[in-house]
């Protein structure tokens, strides 16, 4: 059972780590603690809790924490963080605020925006509220400015409600398939699992502090001399930019591409399937080769080719459906058991029954339609819009399930994109693009998305006998304290430093959400042929890498390299891709399973080196207001 001493710690927590995230990635733009898969900052702290428990065990074994307990404050910390990251609370707090902050005569914004957009879902006539936020040396602690946000929260805290309903009732639904039937891996939380359940062994294996002070070493010597630059920098390998080598057509196509050595990444990569390390560093330098091809036959004349975005859109829908195929088996006795036929489950091992789930999947997705249509949508569309959605959400579920890639951005290219590139801005109207403009904030990026620290959240259960319903209850309480602990982070943060202040990301997203929106609508254009088709060619593509992966057990390529080899993160961490899948490589074929779990505190080492330093360094950069050294990107 999840235990409520395990709930306080981790509801404690919750309210400055958010603060610590908004910071980092807002303020400074630094290291992006929500930007990877694995959160590097939820991983240190469990770290060091989990090393202050092996001293409490010593002491006062009574009082020790369970390696349950600490598994729970692991997941409550990780979905929390997803509420208050990039991909969440911190586009769409500065989304409601903008328009009213930037309009004026010359840009026309309150004929433009403003008239059209549903007042009760914006911060509008309220001038300190809007000022405060954007301008800070404000405070958010009054009346006047709380009540501004009363209206507007009560409609984004329902829609919030209901997608992480439908959210989480989508994973109740793959909940035994995944993790009892086909026993999937879990990659991602293999490290905090070990941190969890063998710290003891960790602590007392030299190769584990051999890596961790390889990769805290460098961090701590880089990080001296960011504060002190008589202290000698470790150097990454520079970044090679190709055109100044190939400068002839077409081989300067290429651009510019990272060597990035990141031991952290390596680190992971190890615990990731070799298949899916080949395939992300094999389709990433395919990709550069595709550019040249591009420039050789006059291709890239064309407006977006090679349209990789676009690919990767169309990638994810296919395996969303992959998945859902996969699944067909279990999702029949699913159904025999919602309708109380015989074949059905024994369901006493499930979150909540399939029946409710069903239930709460059903209110959770019209609730979402009608909201959609409030904003101006027409019913049809929000319908498509959330069935894509849908399918992408079930599609990062499964490959953090099997593969556990180190990232899975795919950016601006929601379902909204996919529409109107199937549809075109001239014929949607107004409505539907301001419905479009409002939703962008938990489409705009997929880095971190609720319903893969769910899914994992019931997989901890399953490893350490916790119950699926008293996890399902602590991630919902880590929702709520998360997302309220988030919105004062944001609001806090916006009123001392204000919206634009540092790094200006609260200016940068909003601006990047409306400014799109006035470019549709002063800009009308027509459906977009080509991207649409390239869609249609990503998802093609998925569906035959995976069935040549089902047919041929030696296909070496996986469809998951193939939709996020095309990504911002992949760009910085491909060259550490292949080097992680290099020294698994040579691992496996010369020493075998044995050698693999001697190498795997390495490893394991290499991560937490790196995490753990650079989690000091990231409170140290906050608490001096200097952001900190940067250890990635």
């Amino acid at each position: 059972m999840v235990t409520i001493r395990a709930v306080c710690i981790a509801c404690a927590l919750m309210p400055a780590i958010a603060l610590w995230v908004v910071l980092c990635e807002m303020v400074w733009f630094a290291n992006h603690p929500t930007a990877l898969s694995l959160f590097f900052h939820v991983t240190a702290i469990l770290f060091f809790i989990a090393v202050l428990n092996v001293a409490v065990e010593k002491w006062w074994p009574r009082h020790a924490l369970t390696p349950g307990e600490l598994v729970t404050i692991y997941m409550m910390l990780s979905v929390a963080s997803v509420f208050c990251s990039h991909d969440f609370m911190q586009t769409l707090i500065p989304l409601l605020f903008h328009p009213q902050h930037v309009v004026n005569p010359g840009n026309n914004w309150q004929t433009l925006v403003l008239d059209r957009a549903p007042a009760w879902a914006l911060v509008r006539g309220h001038g300190e509220a809007v000022t405060g936020a954007a301008l800070g040396n404000s405070s958010l602690y009054s009346w006047e400015v709380l009540s501004a946000w009363l209206g507007p929260f009560a409609f984004w805290g329902t829609f919030i409600a209901a997608l992480v309903g439908a959210l989480l009732t989508l994973n109740v639904f793959f909940r035994k398939q995944w993790t009892e039937r086909e026993k999937l891996s879990f990659p991602v939380i293999q490290i905090p699992l070990m941190v969890a359940t063998r710290m003891r062994d960790l602590l007392g294996s030299r190769v584990f502090w051999i890596a961790f002070g390889i990769a805290g070493g460098i961090d701590v010597v880089n990080g001296l001399n960011f504060y002190y630059p008589l202290v000698p920098k470790i150097p990454n390998i520079p970044m090679l930019v190709f055109s100044d080598y190939l400068q002839e057509p077409p081989w300067n196509a290429i651009g510019f591409v990272r060597f990035n050595v990141l031991p952290f990444i390596i680190g992971i990569v190890f615990f990731i399937p070799a298949d899916l390390a080949f395939s992300c560093w094999f389709f990433y330098v395919f990709s550069k080769l595709m550019l040249v091809l591009g420039a050789a036959t006059g291709m890239n004349a064309i407006p977006g080719f090679p349209f990789e975005k676009e690919q990767s859109g169309g990638g994810y829908l296919a395996l969303g459906l992959l998945a859902i195929w996969l699944a067909r088996g279990h999702l029949v006795m699913v159904a025999k058991t919602i309708l109380g036929r015989p074949g059905g489950y024994d369901e006493t091992g499930e979150p909540m029954r399939y029946r409710t789930a069903a239930a709460v999947f059903l209110v959770s997705t019209v609730t979402l339609v009608v909201f959609g249509c409030l904003l101006g949508a027409s019913w049809y569309v929000m319908v498509a819009f959330f069935a894509i959605f849908f399918l992408y959400s079930i599609a990062i579920a499964r490959m953090r399930a099997e593969l556990g890639p180190p990232a899975h951005d795919l950016y601006a290219m929601g379902p909204d994109v996919m529409i109107h590139n199937a549809v075109g801005t001239r014929d949607l109207g107004d409505g539907n693009l301001m419905a479009f403009t409002m939703l962008y904030w938990f489409n705009r990026s997929y880095r971190s998305h609720f319903s893969a620290h769910c899914i994992e959240g019931f997989k901890l259960a399953q490893l350490r006998r916790i119950t699926a319903r008293s996890m399902m209850v602590a991630m919902l309480i880590a929702v709520v304290v998360g997302t309220i602990s988030g919105v004062w982070a944001i609001l806090h943060t916006f009123h001392v430093h204000g919206y634009s202040a540092g790094a200006g990301m609260g200016y940068y997203l909003s601006a990047e959400t409306w400014n799109r929106y006035v470019s549709w609508t002063t800009l009308p254009r027509r459906a977009d042929l080509a991207a649409t088709l390239a869609t249609g060619f990503g998802a093609v593509s998925i569906l035959c890498l995976g069935a040549l992966r089902m047919r041929f057990t030696w296909w070496a390529w996986h469809p998951v390299g193939y939709i996020t080899a095309n990504s911002w993160t992949m760009d910085n961490i491909w060259f550490c891709m292949f080097l992680g899948w290099l020294a698994k490589a040579v691992v496996v074929r010369y020493g075998g399973a044995r050698l693999y779990r001697k190498a795997e505190p390495f490893f394991a080492g290499l991560v937490l080196g790196e995490f753990v330093i650079m989690t000091i360094w990231s409170i140290i950069g906050v608490a001096t207001g200097t952001g900190g050294y940067r250890f990635m990107y």
